[in-house]
């Protein structure tokens, strides 16, 4: 039974592969159509800006070389190109991540510096603009984001420009960049032994996806490339050397729907709280054989997925590292041929100028030496040495000498050949081909520089921003661009990335290292903005700084000055210099303060002997505030003197008092107990 389940299950996974592989090859099958057009234009135009005889077609390069005629380029559309491409260079711009919260939108500044180190670890400032210019050329440009855990074990960061020529794409995606495509492909060669490195298991016959290599050739009646190359006897691809032959492998990555329940999250106690948690279906059937009534609702999310396909699928798809709703490839689109629903750069509508200027310049070459220079036509006998006068003829300060009679009117002997004459209104065309070159893409001459004329900036200015109006839309597709590039690699941050690793941050004049952690759950806001850095944006803040000068002068300090030079044009490494002398002489003063000089003296004199004086009169002022209040002491403990000796003395006299009336009444009492005596005597003596 265990082996009856195993080939049974073997038996469904070989099926369920075998479906994806039509499933796939599909999609495959119904883009190639338009991407292998949007090829065709794409290396027509690499071939006009890179010059040569690439701009030339093969059938008018032929019929020039059969006449013997020059094939004559003069490249005006590397120019335009170089102009545009080196415009973003200079106003490069720069992400920042703020935070999703109540308060102030300040960007949070340990991811910010987090993404700009990951740019510079990857120089994606370099890839980026080489995206850009493949734009420029051919409406198209693509980067990749990724982590590479092959060259670092907790993964280094990666931003690299793909090769536009081997992406495929969702043929119904019609926004820019791509941004409603459902899925992306990307088509190359590898050699035979890096791709079984990949693929240990798989059979080599069932590595090389011959069948792309076919719809690339001819994707309108596909065929199989096995069975032609067996047929020209070519079966070294699947019995000899592997490693000497290049094998096609293709990658794609693509949306799916996958659903999953929304509810409360349990405590640890295993009741539900008010925070939301997602849960797969088995965790919901788990829950609700303990909790029947368990709160939850199904809903679905897309992932990515990713597929390598050979003659066939070669494994089972995995997940790359991306944020929700990104293929981790980014597109840079230019304009959009909505007939076709194609993206074509400037170099379009280049192409039928360059083509007539070069025709022109070819045309010049051959009348010039296909004409007459102005020789002579003469009779054998016309001179009196025929090798003297070949010599001399050319010669403006030499004598040919004819013979007698050679120059009489009545027989002329000897006259000029006429001279070559050019078509009416030839050098007119030829001009106007040179011309439209520039006027179909609609830059000026101001903007590429090669106008020599004496005019005002300010006007110079303008005709400058004006072409760049007309390239609006590219700059757009760039910032759109940077925006979702951002998200994704603000996702490898948050999610990879945040392992305690070391990042530095510039900022307040000096740099610092703090750990790169993973912060709370927090949403963020992509903000793309012109990075103050680039060369136009130092070149217009310090027009307006130089403006404010006067104005601001006196608020002046050395520090701020300092801060100033950072937005001056001046290289970089000057401004710092500057900067590392001004820290270091202010080190220097804190530790060795310099002498006073005799000015800083006698001020410091006279401060001191006015804070002197001032101290002097204080002292006495105390001395005779002490002295009034002694003085009032003194009376007050007098008076309380007095009341106490007028208390004592009545105090005194009372008792004083009192003693004389206890006297009075012991006398009379005395007088009385005489008295009593006396009658008591005499009452007796009576007796």
């Amino acid at each position: 039974m265990a082996e009856a389940y195993s080939v049974e299950t073997e038996s469904t996974a070989n099926s369920e592969l075998d479906d994806l592989t039509r499933k796939l090859k599909a999609w495959v099958v119904d883009d190639m159509p338009k991407v292998v057009k949007w090829r065709k234009e794409g290396r027509e135009a690499f071939g006009f800006y890179a010059g040569g005889d690439k701009q030339w077609s093969d059938d008018d390069i032929n019929a020039l070389r059969a006449k013997r005629r020059p094939v004559m380029t003069f490249n005006r559309t590397a120019p335009l190109v170089n102009a545009v491409v080196g415009s973003e260079i200079n106003n490069r711009r720069e992400v920042q991540y703020i935070p999703r919260e109540e308060g102030d939108a300040l960007a949070d500044e340990i991811l910010t510096a987090a993404g700009e180190w990951f740019r510079d670890q990857t120089s994606a400032e370099d890839e980026e603009s080489d995206a850009f210019e493949d734009t420029v050329i051919t409406g198209m440009g693509w980067t990749d984001t990724r982590l590479d855990f092959e060259s670092e074990p907790d993964g280094a960061p990666v931003v690299e420009r793909m090769d536009n020529l081997k992406m495929g794409w969702d043929c119904n995606a019609t926004k820019p960049n791509l941004k409603d495509a459902q899925r992306l492909w990307y088509v190359c060669d590898k050699p035979y032994s890096e791709v079984q490195e990949m693929f240990p298991k798989v059979a080599k016959e069932l590595l090389c996806a011959t069948w792309a290599k076919t719809l690339t050739n001819d994707p309108d009646k596909p065929h199989d490339q096995d069975k032609a190359d067996r047929y020209e006897g070519d079966q070294e691809e699947f019995t000899g050397d592997y490693g000497r032959k290049m094998c096609t492998l293709v990658e794609i990555r693509w949306f799916e729907k996958v659903p999953y329940y929304r509810g409360p999250a349990l405590d640890q106690f295993g009741m539900p709280t008010a925070e939301p948690k997602e849960y797969s279906e088995k965790q919901i059937q788990l829950l609700r054989k303990t909790y029947p009534n368990f709160p939850a609702v199904r809903q679905y999310k897309k992932i990515v997925k990713r597929a390598f396909i050979g003659k066939q699928v070669l494994a089972e798809p995995d997940q790359p590292l991306v944020p929700p709703g990104m293929f981790g490839w980014e597109c840079i689109t230019g304009y959009r041929d909505k007939i076709d629903g194609l993206f074509y750069g400037i170099v379009r509508a280049v192409q039928d100028p360059q083509r007539w200027s070069n025709k022109f310049f070819s045309q010049v070459m051959y009348l010039l030496n296909s004409q007459s220079k102005g020789g002579l036509l003469a009779e054998k006998n016309a001179f009196d040495d025929p090798r003297q006068a070949e010599d001399s003829w050319a010669k403006s300060d030499a004598i040919t000498w004819l013979k007698d009679g050679s120059l009489a009117g009545q027989n002329p002997r000897v006259k000029e050949k006429p001279t070559a004459q050019f078509p009416t209104g030839f050098f007119a065309l030829f001009n106007e081909s040179k011309e439209a070159i520039s006027q179909v893409t609609g830059l000026s001459p101001e903007f590429l520089g090669t106008r020599e004329v004496d005019q005002a900036g300010v006007l110079e200015y303008q005709r400058k921003q004006s072409s760049l109006n007309l390239l609006a839309s590219l700059f757009n597709a760039l910032r759109r661009y940077r925006k979702r590039q951002g998200k994704t690699m603000l996702f490898l941050i948050q999610n990879h990335l945040s392992d305690g690793r070391l990042i530095r941050i510039v900022g307040d004049g000096k740099a610092r290292y703090v750990p790169l952690v993973k912060k709370a759950e927090a949403q963020y806001d992509i903000i793309v903005d012109d990075a103050p850095t680039s060369p136009n944006e130092k070149e217009r803040t310090w027009g307006v700084l130089l403006q404010l000068m006067p104005f601001v002068k006196q608020f002046m300090s050395p520090e701020t000055t300092l801060e100033v030079l950072e937005y001056s044009p001046l290289p970089a490494s000057l401004v710092q210099k500057w900067k590392d002398k001004a820290e270091q002489a202010k080190q220097e003063a804190a530790q060795n303060p310099p002498p006073p000089s005799p000015e800083e003296i006698k001020a410091q004199s006279i401060q001191a002997k006015g804070q002197l004086d001032i101290q002097a009169k204080q002292m006495d002022m105390a001395a005779d505030e002490k002295s009034a209040e002694m003085d009032a002491a003194g009376k007050m403990l007098d008076l309380f003197v007095k009341g106490k000796e007028a208390e004592i003395d009545l105090a005194l006299g009372t008792q004083k008092a009192q003693l004389d009336a206890g006297r009075l009444a012991v006398a009379e009492r005395q007088n009385e107990i005489r008295a009593q005596n006396a009658n008591t005597r005499r009452g007796s003596s009576a007796d």
